[in-house]
This record gives C-alpha cells, sequence and structure tokens, in this order.
C-alpha cells in the first residue's frame, strides 16, 4: 500500500505543479494598456507559486508521507490494497488537494481586495482536519463498514 500512496502522491505533486502554469498562461499572454505586471503580481504569486511550491515538497517527501499514512500497517509482500489503506491514503491527497487550492484562493482575495473569505478559511481547516487525520478516517471507515452487520 506503500508504494501506491507513493504514487499517488507523486501524481498530485505534478497536478499541483502543472496546473497553474497552464491556468494562468493566457493571462502572461494578454496585456491592456492600462494594466501592470505590478499589479497582478500578487495574485500570480498566489495562484502559481504556491501550488508549484507544493507540487516540490510533496514530489521529494512522497516516500515519508506514505510511511507516515500507513505506519500503523504492516508491509504486504504482495500487491494487496485494503479499503481502509486507500480511505486514508484518499483523504490525505484530498486533504492537501484541498488545502493549497483554498490557500491560493484566500490568499489572492486578501491580496486582491483586502477580502477575508470565511468559507475558504473553513475549507482550509477541515483539510488540515483530513491531512493529520488520516488514521481517524480509517478508523471511522472501519466503525461505519461495519456497523448494521
Amino acid at each position: 500500500m506503500r508504494p501506491f500512496s507513493a504514487l499517488l502522491i507523486r501524481i498530485l505533486a505534478i497536478y499541483f505543479a502543472l496546473n497553474p502554469l497552464l491556468s494562468v498562461s493566457p493571462i502572461l499572454f494578454i496585456q491592456g494598456p492600462d494594466e501592470s505586471i505590478n499589479e497582478w503580481l500578487p495574485v500570480l504569486i498566489a495562484w502559481v507559486l504556491i501550488p508549484m511550491v507544493a507540487g516540490v515538497v510533496l514530489w521529494f517527501s512522497a516516500r515519508a508521507l506514505a510511511n507516515k499514512i500507513h505506519a500503523s500497517s504492516r508491509e504486504e509482500p504482495s500487491v494487496n490494497i485494503s479499503d481502509e489503506g486507500l480511505v486514508r491514503a484518499g483523504s490525505f491527497l484530498i486533504g492537501v488537494y484541498l488545502f493549497v487550492q483554498y490557500l491560493g484562493i484566500t490568499i489572492s482575495q486578501w491580496a486582491w481586495g483586502g477580502i477575508l473569505a470565511y468559507g475558504s478559511l473553513s475549507v482550509i481547516v477541515i483539510s488540515v482536519g483530513l491531512v493529520v487525520g488520516t488514521s481517524s478516517m480509517g478508523k471511522l471507515y472501519k466503525k461505519v463498514k461495519y456497523a448494521g452487520g
């Protein structure tokens, strides 16, 4: 399960690194007469730099994160993927994805207009809970799975 989780973390890292470049590239080629790059610089940093740094950090720490996610499970010699392990890995990846996306949104809204988006802040808190509580999510899944039977 650990190699599978490390692979998923690296796929998420590639997505984080490339997606902002693709979404911001049209802005770089369109420039109006009254717009300057200094106006867009804080927004570009929030939209591009934060996900790219998160992608690089995830790429280089994928093994350690996979070992931390599956610390309680023993190493399996065959490719036997348990459903509880998938829930732990999935909740971690969803939490990291939400954290990076909404952190960029929150910073860009604050830098652009001084608006503090409480909805985005609540998603950031939930995403931190998903990242930190991966083992709790696995235990919760196990309880829900065996609750009726």
